[in-house]
């Protein structure tokens, strides 16, 4: 297929559809990234893509047409989550408002970044990155209210803390937190003490995230006799780094979910080095995130 990029599903069955399209004996789905000849055919048209460049830019068609369908009146897409993410084998259930909020660049729930941080970890797996890299679901660190007396407080750093047990050196943690209608992104590198703040408003206020690092970490450092090498009322370093700007008011989601991608495609430095995402760049992201997931036959 001409392309620059693309990304092989982890299983293809003849049963299996491309735009509501079974794919037959002998073919494989992907998902295309950058087309390299956008004019030329695909595969398997269909009354709206003929070529690889509708293939791209109509990757959430098939998922709008089934939200807009079958699910107006309740039903709801069941997503499995594993363990690694969640700490437990758990599904979580996207409603019409879910999809129709993510395909619209509107505000997006805990349950879009969810299916975003699953088919990032296939995504590493494909890679040879599983080691590398965890995901922590916001829903386990996250406050339930933005007071930062958060009662809940301890538990969200025992779940924190359950992921960090046994971590080996260099492997990074991508912790997406919400302050409270606002998205945030953490990568923990805890052998080296240090967590990276992510932005995307680019302020200074993570009262909340700041406290349930310094908590998880000390118990860390605590558990695993870090604590006896170094002094264990030393704060972590939480330090506030560059990322892209974003100029509205709803697409901090987006923008956490691009710098994961980013982080597990292209390392920190190329995110840090980028000073804006453009409509292309969410495009992306909404077209990998609608594809990974299959609506009920």
């Amino acid at each position: 297929m001409p392309v620059d990029s693309q990304e092989l599903w982890l299983e293809s069955l003849p049963t299996d559809t491309v735009h509501g399209i079974p794919l037959g004996e002998g073919n494989v789905r992907v998902s295309i990234n950058v087309p390299k000849l956008k004019k030329s055919p695909v595969p398997i048209p269909t009354y709206d893509a003929t070529t690889v460049e509708d293939a791209v830019n109509g990757a959430m068609r098939p998922l709008a047409y089934y939200a807009h369908s079958s699910m107006r009146q309740g039903n709801q897409i069941e997503v499995p989550i594993p363990y690694t993410i969640m700490g437990f084998d758990m599904p979580v259930f996207l409603s019409f408002e879910d999809i129709y909020e993510f395909i619209n660049l509107q505000e997006i729930s805990a349950n879009c970044i969810l299916v975003y941080m699953r088919y990032l970890e296939e995504l590493c797996r494909i890679n040879g990155q599983a080691e590398k890299f965890v995901f922590v679901s916001p829903s386990l660190i996250s406050p339930v209210r933005t007071d930062t007396e958060d009662a809940g407080r301890r538990e969200r750093t025992d779940n924190l803390l359950s992921f960090l047990r046994d971590a080996p050196k260099e492997r990074l943690y991508l912790v997406p937190h919400n302050r409270g209608r606002h998205w945030v992104l953490g990568v923990i590198d805890p052998w080296e003490d240090l967590v990276l703040y992510f932005d995307p408003l680019r302020e200074k206020k993570r009262d909340d995230f700041t406290e349930l690092m310094n908590m998880a970490l000390t118990d860390w450092k605590i558990t695993t006799g870090e604590g006896i090498r170094r002094r264990r009322d030393c704060k972590t370093k939480i330090l506030n780094r560059p990322c892209p700007l974003q100029e509205g008011s709803v697409e901090c989601g987006y923008f956490i979910l691009d710098f994961m991608r980013d982080i597990v495609l292209n390392g920190i430095d190329a995110l840090e080095s980028k000073q804006f995402y453009t409509s292309e760049d969410l495009d992306l992201i909404r077209g990998e995130w609608s594809g990974h997931i299959k609506p009920p036959v």
